[in-house]
């Protein structure tokens, strides 16, 4: 088998698979990935016609040996005609993005403000920020993400046609999966923080004139940038999960570490619905490699003395034999395996590639390899003409618009006020009576569409008032149960002891009450303390995800949750 039906895909021949636009090559370390991703870059480019980019996000960089050429951040082309390379560091990636979110920080913060109110609300607003920043950092697989969110820009500039992504070894790749889920949740705390700080800045902006004028447009700021961050990372996830645009190669060695951690990654894709399309199997003894009989002969005429060769040499000729027909027959006996697996029989194949005499570094070199992955690939001049450039596009647009249009009208249903049932609220952005902003209340009247106000209850002082407030300048906690009667008991009020629902946290206790996982809990004191440490504080997750004691639990709700 080959890799003539990706490269058809590329080059315009794959039917519904025309659009092609990502391939990601990934598996254990140590299975000449990187070698396989330049292999296929090189293949694209000289077959199908297109502008590939090559993207390293693997922290431990390899492009620059394999092409023997230096690559930055930035792409260039290593002498390949219609082909750019870079290598993204994730960790710089990411610090460059934690920096914005820290000079935002630096922005909110008072300069020159007086005032033991302006300064408390100032403090605040950075410890909230400085909060994400230090959760933001702990994710599993962020780094990775991030690195990818800005290689899509490269696709939507319209510079390049197809991306190839040489990723970090099999264990990043499976956090990465599992990642757009708990960002998230991390990014819908960040904005539910908003009100918070927007609170704060309500009584700031108008305390008087050593209110910075960098802070003005700090508010529709913090909406862009969690906006296009949050956007960047869903886009990561629809373009793993593209069935039309996207491609795994799974690269591995015959032997049976690498075959088993194949297995489990092939697994690992299908579950989070990544489409894999072929396994490449690294250095293979193949045809030349002697037989168990042919071996037998050669011993048998080495021991009578018929070869006139010197001792020595024979002696290291029968040991060279010996070795390669020893791993040619581990090899058959693992490659068999792996075409057994369930996994594999519903890729497009399986790509056998022999071990070479050479090393395969530079272009010539590169080049020779990748002929070992082809049989009958498309020629450059056959493949699908490439339709004019329109400019810049953007990827995926679509798709997140159409889900944010579903989410609005689902909030805007589940938000829809009935005077029939007692419904939890705060107060957010009033600019005159600032000192209301925070409060929580329940709503005592239904809404005059003439006015488009509703009558609100709070306490505040010590003493119950009810307010004629707009609704943009309240945000929705809770609906409490049908009321009994129409009027509101003083129970509902803040401070009596009720709780708001918290939606963030509904998955995480619903998983709670799984008989499997609450047996765990309940079982393990040290379970039942994070649990508990989480339900009060669930940015405290992530101080638990590299704790080994907490690793059952862990993965165990994971699996539940489809991470």
């Amino acid at each position: 088998m080959s890799l003539d039906s990706l490269l058809r895909s590329a080059a315009g021949h794959g039917g519904d698979d025309d659009d092609l636009s990502f391939i990601f090559v990934g598996g254990k370390g140590g299975v000449g990935k990187t070698t396989s991703s330049s292999a296929i870059a090189t293949l694209l480019a000289r077959h199908c016609d297109k502008r590939i980019l090559l993207v390293s996000t693997d922290p431990a960089h390899s492009l620059s040996d394999a092409f023997r050429c230096e690559f930055s951040n930035e792409p260039k082309s290593p002498g390949v005609e219609g082909l750019h390379v870079m290598e993204v560091d994730p960790a710089e990636t990411l610090q460059k993005e934690l920096d914005k979110w820290g000079d935002l920080a630096k922005d909110l913060a008072l300069d020159g403000g007086s005032g033991d109110e302006n300064e408390d609300g100032g403090s605040d607003m950075i410890k909230k920020i400085s909060q994400f920043q230090e959760w933001l950092s702990g994710i599993p697989g962020i780094d990775e993400a991030t690195a990818l969110s800005s290689a899509i820009e490269h696709i939507e500039s319209d510079k390049y046609d197809l991306i190839v992504f040489d990723t970090a070894p099999t264990g990043h790749t499976l956090k990465l999966l599992g990642m757009p889920e708990i960002l998230q949740a991390g990014i819908e705390k960040l904005q539910s923080w908003q009100s918070t700080l927007w609170g704060y800045w309500d009584v700031l902006s108008h305390v008087g004139s050593n209110a910075s004028k960098k802070r003005m447009g700090a508010k529709e700021q913090v909406a862009s940038m969690l906006e296009n961050y949050k956007r960047g990372i869903q886009k990561v996830a629809l373009m793993l999960q593209d069935q039309r645009r996207t491609r795994f190669v799974v690269v591995c060695i015959a032997e049976y570490l690498s075959i088993s951690e194949t297995q489990r990654l092939l697994q690992e894709l299908k579950k989070n619905r990544v489409r894999a399309s072929h396994v490449i199997v690294n250095q293979l003894v193949v045809d030349n490699a002697l037989t168990a009989t042919e071996l037998m002969d050669l011993e048998e005429m080495a021991e009578v003395g018929t070869l006139h060769l010197s001792q020595e040499l024979l002696k290291k000729t029968v040991q060279s034999c010996r070795l390669t027909s020893s791993r040619k027959s581990i090899q058959e006996k693992y490659l068999g395996q792996l075409k057994s697996f369930p996994e594999t029989q519903e890729l497009d194949g399986i790509c056998e590639v022999p071990l070479l005499a050479e090393e395969v570094t530079g272009n010539d070199a590169l080049r020779r390899f990748a002929e070992h992955m082809v049989r009958d690939p498309p020629s450059a001049d056959g493949s699908a003409s490439k339709p004019a450039s329109s400019g810049p596009r953007k990827l995926y647009d679509d798709q997140l618009e159409k889900k944010a249009d579903s989410d609005a009208k689902v909030e805007g249903d589940a938000n829809a006020w009935n005077p029939s049932k007692v419904i939890l609220f705060k107060i957010k952005q009033l600019v005159k009576a600032a000192h209301y902003n925070g409060l929580e209340g329940v709503i005592s009247t239904s809404l005059d569409p003439e006015t488009n106000r509703c009558g609100v209850r709070i306490e505040y002082e010590g003493k119950s008032k009810t307010l004629a407030l707009q609704t943009k300048n309240v945000v929705l906690l809770h609906k409490a149960k049908k009321a009994k009667s129409a009027v509101v008991n003083d129970a509902t009020l803040p401070g009596s002891g009720a709780k708001p629902e918290q939606p963030v946290m509904s998955k995480a206790m619903a998983l709670l009450k799984d008989p499997e996982i609450k047996e765990m809990v309940a079982s393990n004191p040290r379970f039942k303390e994070a649990v508990e440490d989480c339900l009060a504080n669930p940015m405290n997750f992530m101080n638990y995800l590299s704790d080994p004691e907490m690793s059952p639990l862990i993965s165990r709700a994971m699996s539940k949750l489809n991470f």
